[in-house]
């Protein structure tokens, strides 16, 4: 068998923008082995998908000429704790017992793109007189929840190039992936193909703006327009750097270093990064052996932040029966449920409390004969709103020591995390109870956010302006 894990497409050992100007946390994943890799991290449905040479099997473990395991995809699951589940070989279908890489899934999850090799048993493999390169293939999910057997992609070639490492733009127009192929800049470039009414177009090169004499690999296609990448040609902190290149009308523009901590002396690629941008993993050999890493940067950006509701449970009613009228000659009485009684066609009524009420609504003549054809009831469901309740005076001095907590806070069904706290005026914070002192009097919006633990995709942040006088 063709071995190209180590030099082109699977293992890479011997191979500026916003995310600079932020503080980042970069942590080791716990089901790293030091016995083997782990590379190429997707994240999907609360689970990470990665590709790794350890020993899956005591009785059967497939190897190269050169006694090396093969690369299989596990999947780890995310618990509410954030710790993860113990990695499990991912579906055979989509697993063969030969190489397997890089996996990309769509929009919606039903449909995979994998890196593997062209042939997948040892017979075929053994007739081909050109080895047994690497290709991508599509597989899809059916109702039941099985995929289908991949089938490979016109852009694959059995015997002249090796492709792998696809990502496809949002709307699935667009694949990107890496290959050798003879018209390229260096020793693997990265490529693009169209889908013109559900055929893959011939690879173009995305040119010299990207490519480099080197390596370039791992492109990650992100909702925003950046095409995430990393390349030793381009320069940087050493081995391959993780870089990115933005979409215009003009085109690609020039790529831009992450920077560190994500880039290291040592090799650094195959970034996958949440869509809000807050968090990401990424394959790198800076401990000696590739592992994934985790990277949090320490105050988030956080793009959809609602200024903040005040808490009230507060309501109009009003009797849509009988005229205006008739509202002279009877008598509404109102029964809120809560042990209020209220007068009057139209009410307004605050609960103390969110809850469920039975309210009755009697109209009486002025007699005090009740007129039951206009006898009304209403079950109501009082709710508080979902959102972080930022709790703090409105009005604050300046060098005056102020408490901001999240006490009053009402979240649903959404499990927060980290509370971030970012005060308007450059200072920024964790933590579900702050303290903090305003220097300069101006009206500040102060902002808390929070990542759901459960559904790290999900986020919630609420704001509250705060004047601060002299």
């Amino acid at each position: 068998m063709l071995r190209l894990l180590s030099t082109i497409l699977l293992s890479v050992v011997i191979l500026s923008g916003d995310l600079l100007a932020q503080e980042v946390k970069i942590t080791p994943l716990s089901f790293n082995n030091k016995y083997s890799e782990e590379l190429f991290p997707c994240y999907i449905d609360s689970s990470l998908i990665f590709a790794s040479n350890r020993r899956s099997s005591i009785v059967k473990n497939y190897s190269d000429e050169s006694d090396n395991l093969l690369f299989h995809l596990y999947i780890t699951k995310l618990h509410p704790d954030s710790t993860w589940s113990n990695p499990q070989e991912l579906d055979n279908t989509l697993n063969i017992p030969f190489n397997n890489g890089q996996i990309w899934f769509t929009r919606g999850g039903d449909t995979a793109y994998v890196t593997r090799n062209q042939y997948d048993t040892y017979g075929k493999s053994k007739k081909s007189r050109s080895g047994n390169g690497l290709g991508i293939f599509v597989s899809t999910k059916n109702r039941l929840g099985n995929w289908s057997i991949p089938k490979t992609l016109p852009i694959n070639s059995q015997g002249n190039y090796n492709t792998g490492q696809p990502t496809l733009s949002p709307d699935g127009k667009l694949m990107f992936f890496v290959s050798d192929m003879n018209n390229g800049y260096g020793k693997t470039d990265i490529f693009y193909s169209e889908n013109i009414n559900g055929t893959w177009s011939a690879p173009q090169n995305m040119g010299s703006i990207i490519n480099t004499p080197g390596t370039e690999i791992t492109p990650y296609f992100h909702p925003s327009g950046k095409l995430y990448f990393a390349s030793d040609g381009l320069g940087g902190a050493g081995g391959l750097d993780i870089f990115f290149t933005l979409q215009t009308e003009d085109g690609w523009t020039d790529p831009v270093n992450v920077g560190e901590p994500y880039n290291s002396p040592g090799n650094d690629y195959a970034y996958f990064i949440a869509s809000h941008e807050a968090w990401g993993f990424f394959t790198s050999d800076r401990s000696g052996v590739d592992d994934i890493y985790r990277a949090d940067p320490r105050y988030p950006l956080f793009d959809n932040i609602s200024p903040q509701k005040e808490i009230k449970f507060c309501g109009s009613l009003f009797d849509r029966k009988m005229s205006d009228k008739n509202m002279a000659r009877f008598v509404f009485k109102w029964d809120m449920g809560d042990g209020n009684v209220l007068m009057g066609k139209k009410v307004d009524h605050c609960y103390k409390k969110p809850g469920k009420y039975h309210v009755e609504l009697r109209v009486s003549d002025k007699q005090g004969f009740i007129k039951e054809d206009y006898v009304s009831f209403f079950d109501l469901n009082i709710k508080r709103k979902i959102q972080i309740y930022i709790s703090s005076p409105d009005t604050v001095r300046i060098n005056s020591a102020i408490d901001f907590n999240t006490a009053r806070s009402f979240f649903g069904d959404f499990v927060p995390d980290t509370f971030y706290w970012n005060f308007g005026d450059g200072f920024k914070t964790k933590g579900s109870n702050v303290t903090y002192t305003f220097r300069k009097p101006g009206v500040y919006t102060v902002s808390c956010g929070a990542f759901s633990k459960t559904q790290p995709d999900e986020t919630m942040c609420n704001s509250k302006k705060i004047v601060v006088t002299e």
